[in-house]
């Protein structure tokens, strides 16, 4: 059994986080398999009972989640997630630039893995794990945590770099990261630097992850075939999206798309 539980965080933070998700499950001794997908922004996850255990695909050795963990995006499908026994997470969101400008941490170190979070934010993300442990219901957990925010929110404002990398995966549309540097009049490089900080991935990148969370919005809503898929979010053929999909999400869009299930948290970040 799956139950799950979000919200939107306080309004004053509503620019860097997008939701606050809580999933319970209780399968006993069954299993669920979850696969990583790519996506944009960071997330922060809270265990609080049985942890998940990560393997890597073509590696059975299982690596169960730290209490705390900050997950930076994610550029292709290398783990999954093994579901056993009673597990409870509350995973805190953030946009694709949202932990930057609220921490300040660059994002690149943490791109692609999971990070310990103490080793990251410190004891008080130790103290918030706890009090957070200590309380029952999602509604007391997610008041717990946008005063944690608020309390330290400094938020960074958002330069015109960072208003120009945003455009980049505004609606998952394809810009040019050429035209971005000419009109920002910095280099091609100094863009990507900018980006690996507070994006954690390259200007190029921001752009296809975008386009592919584009398609399995659409496709969620189950308006639309992949063909169609394939022309609205400006792939230039449907195996263009199909190779995207083999990397980003490990197989071809009929394939992978049925693997990613309703509680499954990219969909929380899609708008």
């Amino acid at each position: 059994m799956l139950n799950v539980q979000s919200t939107r965080p306080d309004p004053r933070l509503s620019s860097c986080i997008r939701a606050f998700v809580q999933r319970e499950f209780r399968i006993g001794g069954a299993e669920r398999v979850e696969p990583v997908v790519a996506r944009l922004g960071s997330m922060l996850e809270f265990q609080f009972r049985d942890p998940y255990v990560i393997p890597s695909y073509g590696d059975d050795a299982e690596n169960p989640c730290a209490p705390v963990t900050i997950i930076g995006p994610i550029t292709h499908r290398r783990v999954r997630i093994i579901v056993r026994g009673n597990v409870e997470a509350l995973a805190v969101i953030f946009e694709p630039v949202g932990f930057y400008r609220l921490f300040g941490v660059p994002v690149s170190p943490l791109a692609e893995r999971g990070t310990e979070g103490h080793a990251v934010l410190g004891p008080d993300v130790s103290r918030l794990h706890e009090r957070l442990g200590n309380l029952s219901s999602f509604a007391e957990r997610t008041a717990i945590l946008n005063g944690f925010f608020l309390d330290r929110m400094r938020i960074t404002g958002l330069t015109p770099t960072l208003h120009g990398l945003q455009s980049l995966s505004a609606q998952g549309r394809h810009s040019s990261v050429r035209g971005i540097s000419r009109e920002l009049t910095i280099s091609s490089r100094q863009l990507e630097r900018r980006s690996l900080e507070s994006f954690g991935v390259a200007p190029k990148m921001i752009a296809r992850i975008a386009r592919f969370q584009r398609a399995l919005r659409m496709r969620g809503t189950g308006a639309a075939t992949w063909t169609q898929i394939a022309h609205d979010c400006g792939y230039y053929d449907q195996m263009h999206m199909i190779r995207d999909f083999r990397i980003f999400a490990g197989d071809a869009p009929g394939r992978s798309f049925p693997e990613i299930s309703p509680g499954h948290l990219i969909n929380f970040c899609l708008d």
